[in-house]
C-alpha cells in the first residue's frame, strides 16, 4: 500500500486503551465509594458471553501506589525550572524523586514477597511508585481474585474481569490505581488522517528536496544559525515515546540523503513487552515512529535518538514515560500519540478507565519536569475538534464530533506543540487556486473560497477527493477540562479567553466567514507553541515498506523537531534547558525580548474554531506562537 504525496500524521489515535481499578475497588473491604463500579453495565453490551483467557497466556498489570508529599510535587517542579529560585536548575535524580515522592522500597518488597506466592514477577520503577507485575492469567487470577475474561464490544476485542481485584488491606492502604486489568481497543479512535489511496508519488531516489527537508524548520525558525556555530547536539540523547516499530534502514537512508550522520549506532530501542488484545504496532503505525526518528536525527545531527515502544494502552503509556525517565539518558523526549478527552471521560464514566488515570499520567509526567527533562506532545491533526461516541436514531448512526481537547497534550507539564501553514501557492485547476499569503495557524478553511467557489472539483477524482479531506485538519488546540490552568498561565493575556469561528458544522460541513465569537473558559490551555505541520507544506519522509518518498504532515512533525532543538540548544549550554514552559510564558509577555511571533489576527488564522486574539500574547489557535531559536538560546536561562 502506497502513500500519496501530501500526507497527514495525527495523533487523534487510541490504539489498545487499558482499564484501571482505582485503589477503592482493591480494598478486601468494600467501601461506600465502590459502588460505582458496575462491570455488569459493559457485561450487558458485549455481542455474545464472555470466554475466559487461557490460564497459560502472560499478562503484565502495574500497581501504582500512592504518592507522599504530591502537594509539594507542582512547587518544586517551579523552583528547579524558574530562574531566580534557590533551586534552580538543581534537576532531581530518579531516586530523589523517589525519596521524596515515592513509596519506600520496604513497601515495594512488601508487594514482592505477596505477588511472589503466586509465581509473579515484580519489578520496581525507581521512581519508588510504579510495580510492574508480570505472569500467568491463572496467577494473576488467585492474586488478585480477578476472573480475567475476553468477548467483543462493539465488534472490539475487551479483556475484562467482572469481579473487582482485592488484595490485603496491608497493601491496598499503598494502592493508587490497578491498570492493565482489562484492555479496550476502540477502532473509531484509531484514525490517524493517513490517507490509503494511492496518489502521485514523489520518487526522489538520490536526494531530499530542500523544498521539503527537515532544513526548512532549521531555516525558518533559525534554528541553523546555532547549527552554523557548532551546535548539533552532540553529547545529546533524544527520547521518542511510541508504540509501534520502524526500520533502521529506513531511518538510515533518509539521513544519508539529507546529508547528516545516517549511521544506525545513532538509534537505540528500548522494547516494553506490554502484551495486549490488539497490538498497535502495524504497518501505518509505524509510520509514526519512522517520520519521528527521521526528524529529530536530522534536526539535531549528532545527537542519538533512543526509542520508546510498547503496545498502546492504560500499561503502555505509563511504562514508557516512566523508562526513560527511569533512565534519565534523554534530556528531551517526544510523543506523537494521544486520544481525545472525550474518551478519558466516556471510559471512566462507563467503568472502562480508572478514574485516577489522568493523575497518574500527570504524576509521571511530573517526575519529567523534575529531572529536567524537556518533554514535547504533539496536540493533534484535526483542528480544535476531536471525536466522541455517537449515538443512533434506527439504522442512522449520530456523529459526535465537538472542540475536545486531545490527551496527554493537555497535561500541564509537558510542552503541547501545534501547527501552522507557511506561505505557499498551489493552482488546483485554470481558475481555481489557493493562496496563503503569510504564515498562519495550521486549519483547512484557507481551502474554502476554492471549495465554495467549485465544489464539484473536489470530488471529481479519488485525487481531489483525498484533498476534500485536507479541509477537515488543522492543528489541535483548545482548553482542558481534566486540568486546571497551571500556575505559568496564569494572568497571561489570552489564556482562558478565546475568539472563536466555526468552521465546520455538526455535520461536518465547511462554514464560509463563519460569525466571530468570544468567551472565557478555564483549564489547561494548549498548545504552547506552534511550527509549520500542513502536510501542504509539509517535510518529506521515507519509508519503504509504504512506497518510498512521500511528503507529510501533522503536528505529530513538530513534536520530534522541537525535541531535536532542545538537543542542539543543549549541546551549548553547561545543563538542560529543562522543561520549558515556567520561563517560556514569562518571555512571551516581554514585548521587546520575546522569542516568539504570535499569529494574532482573527481572520485566515483558526485551527477550524479558535483564532488569534488580537494584541494578546496567547491564543488556543497556536499558543505563542513561533520559535526563533536563535533568540531563545539566548534569553532562555
Amino acid at each position: 500500500m502506497k502513500i500519496g504525496k501530501y500526507k497527514l500524521a495525527s495523533l487523534v489515535i487510541a490504539a489498545t486503551i487499558g482499564l484501571g481499578v482505582s485503589s477503592q475497588t482493591v480494598s478486601a473491604k468494600k467501601k461506600d465509594s465502590d459502588k460505582g463500579y458496575d462491570i455488569q453495565k459493559i457485561l450487558d453490551k458485549l455481542n455474545g458471553k464472555g470466554s475466559k483467557l487461557s490460564p497459560k497466556k502472560t499478562i503484565i498489570i502495574d500497581v501504582f501506589l500512592k504518592p507522599k508529599n504530591e502537594a509539594k510535587m507542582s512547587s518544586q517542579i517551579y523552583a528547579v525550572n524558574t530562574p531566580g529560585t534557590s533551586d534552580f536548575k538543581h534537576f532531581y535524580t530518579p531516586q530523589r524523586f523517589a525519596q521524596e515522592f515515592g513509596q519506600s522500597e520496604q513497601t515495594a518488597n512488601q508487594f514482592k514477597r505477596y505477588f511472589t506466592k503466586y509465581k509473579l514477577s515484580t519489578h520496581r520503577y525507581q521512581n519508588g511508585l510504579v510495580l510492574r507485575i508480570k505472569g500467568k492469567v491463572s496467577n494473576i487470577n488467585r492474586a488478585l481474585n480477578t476472573n480475567l475474561q475476553t468477548a467483543r464490544y462493539h465488534e472490539d476485542p475487551v479483556q475484562f474481569s467482572a469481579k473487582k481485584p482485592k488484595m490485603p488491606k496491608s497493601l491496598s492502604q499503598h494502592v493508587l490505581a490497578i491498570l492493565g486489568i482489562t484492555n479496550f481497543n476502540p477502532k473509531a479512535n484509531m484514525a490517524k488522517f493517513i490517507n490509503h489511496k494511492k496518489q502521485k508519488q514523489t520518487h526522489h531516489k538520490q536526494k531530499v528536496f530542500s523544498k521539503y527537508a527537515p532544513t526548512k524548520f532549521t531555516r525558518h525558525y533559525n534554528l541553523d544559525s546555532l547549527s552554523s556555530q557548532g551546535q548539533e547536539g552532540q553529547g545529546q540523547t533524544m527520547g521518542i515515546i511510541t508504540f509501534a516499530g520502524f526500520n533502521k534502514q529506513d531511518v538510515s537512508h533518509f539521513w544519508k540523503h539529507e546529508n547528516v550522520p545516517a549511521s544506525t549506532k545513532r538509534v537505540s530501542i528500548k522494547k516494553l513487552a506490554n502484551p495486549v488484545a490488539t497490538t498497535s504496532d502495524t504497518k501505518t503505525n509505524k509510520l509514526e515512529t519512522t517520520l519521528d526518528v527521521e526528524q529529530a536525527g536530522a534536526v539535531a545531527p549528532k545527537a542519538n535518538v533512543r526509542v520508546y515502544q510498547a503496545n498502546f494502552n492504560d500499561v503502555g503509556l505509563v511504562n514508557t514515560f516512566a523508562t526513560a525517565f527511569d533512565e534519565n539518558k534523554a534530556q528531551s523526549l517526544s510523543m506523537s500519540w494521544g486520544i481525545s478527552e472525550y474518551m478519558t471521560h466516556y471510559l471512566k464514566n462507563h467503568k472502562m478507565w480508572t478514574p485516577e488515570y489522568a493523575k497518574i499520567m500527570n504524576i509521571i509526567l511530573a517526575q519529567g519536569a523534575l529531572q529536567g527533562v524537556s518533554t514535547f506532545v504533539a496536540s493533534g491533526d484535526s483542528g480544535a475538534y476531536n471525536q466522541g461516541v455517537g449515538g443512533k436514531i434506527g439504522p442512522f448512526s449520530i456523529p459526535n464530533f465537538n472542540t475536545y481537547a486531545n490527551f496527554p497534550s493537555d497535561s500541564p507539564w509537558v510542552t503541547s506543540t501545534g501547527g501552522t501553514t507557511l506561505p505557499f501557492k498551489k493552482k488546483l485547476a485554470k481558475d481555481l487556486s489557493i493562496d496563503v499569503k503569510r504564515e498562519r495557524t495550521w486549519g483547512g478553511d484557507y481551502m474554502y473560497p476554492a471549495f465554495q467557489k467549485r465544489r464539484s472539483f473536489f470530488t471529481k477524482n479519488i485525487k481531489n477527493a483525498l484533498l476534500l479531506t485536507k479541509i477537515f485538519a488543522g492543528g489541535g488546540g483548545g482548553i482542558s477540562s481534566l486540568y486546571n490552568t497551571p500556575l505559568y498561565q496564569e494572568q497571561v493575556p489570552g489564556v482562558n479567553t478565546f475568539n472563536a469561528r466555526q468552521y465546520l458544522s455538526i455535520t461536518l460541513q465547511p462554514k464560509i466567514n463563519p460569525v466571530l465569537v468570544s468567551g472565557t473558559d478555564y483549564g489547561r490551555n494548549y498548545p504552547d507553541l506552534s511550527a509549520n505541520a500542513d502536510p501542504m507544506t509539509g517535510y518529506q519522509m521515507y519509508q519503504k515498506s509504504l512506497g518510498g518518498w512521500n511528503v507529510i504532515g501533522g503536528t505529530s512533525v513538530v513534536a520530534p523537531q522541537f525535541s531535536g532543538a532542545t538537543a542542539v540548544m543543549n549541546s551549548g549550554r553547561t545543563s538542560r534547558m529543562g522543561f520549558w514552559n515556567p520561563q517560556i510564558y514569562k518571555l512571551a509577555q516581554d514585548k521587546i525580548n520575546t522569542p516568539f511571533t504570535v499569529l494574532d489576527s482573527t481572520t485566515n488564522n483558526s485551527n477550524l474554531y479558535y483564532t488569534g486574539q488580537p494584541g494578546k500574547p496567547y491564543n488556543q489557535a497556536s499558543g505563542l506562537g513561533t520559535v526563533n531559536f536563535e533568540k531563545l538560546f539566548s534569553t532562555f536561562k
